[in-house]
């Protein structure tokens, strides 16, 4: 029932997947959010940031998928339960073929994926977040 994102604008942003609206905007991060993983009631997100001479340092902070707090590393690895497969079959940049021919083509170069179950999250480069409901597909496919 949620989807997550990462910005730009160094936030992490909380949705609901049946109704599209914003729940929380998660601020912390000194830099781009380029990935974020939903586990369980956890979220943990990663942006990177220069610190001298070119040398990139990995920020990563743990929050709440419920209530959009800030956790630390003990509290996330206390409420984290296995579930979340990352989809990996991107083709030119724009095309994510699932199993038994079932595809999914954008106009702008995807930049990450996940998979719930059958639900299948697609984040293109230009902000767009499509939202797949696939039947038929095994959850280990």
């Amino acid at each position: 029932d949620t989807i997550v994102s990462g910005s730009d604008d160094n936030t992490v942003r909380i949705w609901n997947a049946t109704s599209g609206e914003e729940q929380h905007v998660l601020k912390g991060h000194s830099g781009t959010v380029w990935s974020v993983a939903i586990q369980g009631d956890t979220i943990v997100s990663q942006s990177s940031i220069e610190i001298l001479y070119g040398i990139l340092y990995d920020e990563i902070l743990y929050w709440n998928a419920r209530t959009g707090e800030a956790l630390d590393e003990d509290e996330a690895e206390a409420s984290t339960t296995p579930g979340t497969n990352t989809l990996v079959n991107v083709e030119n940049g724009t095309h994510v073929e699932l199993s038994g021919g079932i595809g999914f083509t954008t106009d702008h170069a995807i930049r990450s994926t996940a998979r719930q179950g059958s639900v299948y999250v697609i984040g293109d480069v230009s902000g767009m977040v499509h939202i797949l409901h696939v039947q038929g597909i095994e959850p280990g496919t």
